[in-house]
């Protein structure tokens, strides 16, 4: 072997080398010319002037992200999320506002009244962390908002506070503390704070009971069992269902909907036609006229 080959190998044994050390003590290699460079995930407190984009499932801890923001915050947090399943987060919320921190949520109306989202909702709840409801003037739309806001930093991306989105989901969080951009997106949830003050879980959860079709209009963005005789079922070209009331569907002020990725879990509504019926969930409203979504079976019954 010449002496050239040599020190050919020796190099490119070194620079190996480098890079494993590099890597196991979490300090960034030079990437190659033209690739994005991602900085490596810690779990601390962000430091000022710090931004810092994880990508989930490089570490899997963006719940243990989450936590260290609010364990680092010292005044207040607001937070408005989704989906939020996970207690080790809830828990981290009622420590800070047992250390005297000004903590307060938003949650999506839908989601805050699953079963499975009971157990956060226990532990804020028993923690006397104020936590309202988003509730829009037609019904529609959701609380969709995934971030987190403390006097010292924010984060915000697709993540929302669950297993799977931690271990299993391909999500994005964004850690940052500017204080212009924290200053905007705090505004932000300080307006939805008011917007939907007063609108508790509990309250969203709460039915009025059943009503007639006729009247569904009158609810808008209530819980409610809505009743009437099925006239027919349509299914529209993008596969939607629709379920009739009236003769005239275009005249009729109420109609249940199940979109094509539901559509499936209903194969037996011919069975209702000609039946009264009654159709349990959020009454909305859509181009002027007041429906149902249904997502499941059960929210079909007879009387």
């Amino acid at each position: 072997m010449t002496a050239l080959r040599k020190r050919v190998i020796a190099a490119l044994i070194l620079c190996a080398a480098a890079g494993v050390i590099g890597y196991s003590l979490g300090v960034a290699t030079v990437p190659p010319a033209g690739a994005p460079h991602i900085a490596a995930s810690t779990v601390t407190a962000p430091s000022p002037g710090s931004l810092r984009i994880i990508y989930s499932l490089d570490q899997k801890q963006n719940d243990k992200e989450i936590i260290a923001l609010i364990d680092g915050a010292k005044t207040h947090i607001y937070f408005a999320i989704y989906t939020f399943t996970l207690t080790d987060i809830a828990e981290a919320l009622a420590r800070a506002k047992a250390r005297g921190v000004d903590v307060r949520g938003v949650v999506d109306s839908g989601q805050a009244v699953e079963k499975f989202s009971a157990p956060v909702m226990q532990i804020l709840n028993a923690a006397n962390i104020p936590i309202v409801v988003e509730r829009h003037a037609t019904g529609n739309g959701i609380m969709h908002i995934k971030m987190i806001v403390t006097d010292r930093a924010y984060a915000l991306g697709s993540y929302n506070w669950t297993a799977s989105a931690t271990n299993i989901n391909d999500e994005i969080l964004e850690i940052g503390t500017d204080p212009a951009t924290r200053k905007i997106y705090e505004d932000i949830l300080l307006k939805l704070l008011h917007a939907y003050r007063g609108n508790t879980a509990a309250q969203a959860a709460v039915s009025i009971g059943t009503i007639n079709y006729t009247e569904a209009p009158q609810h808008i963005g209530e819980i409610a069992s809505v009743r009437g005789v099925l006239v027919d079922t349509y299914t529209s070209k993008t596969s939607t269902v629709f379920l009739d009331f009236c003769q005239s569907y275009k005249n009729c002020p109420f109609s249940g909907v199940i979109f094509s990725s539901d559509a499936k879990k209903f194969p037996d509504l011919e069975t209702y036609v000609g039946k009264t019926i009654t159709l349990t969930g959020k009454i909305s409203s859509y181009q002027g006229k007041a429906e149902i979504v249904l997502n499941t079976p059960s929210q079909i019954s007879r009387p």
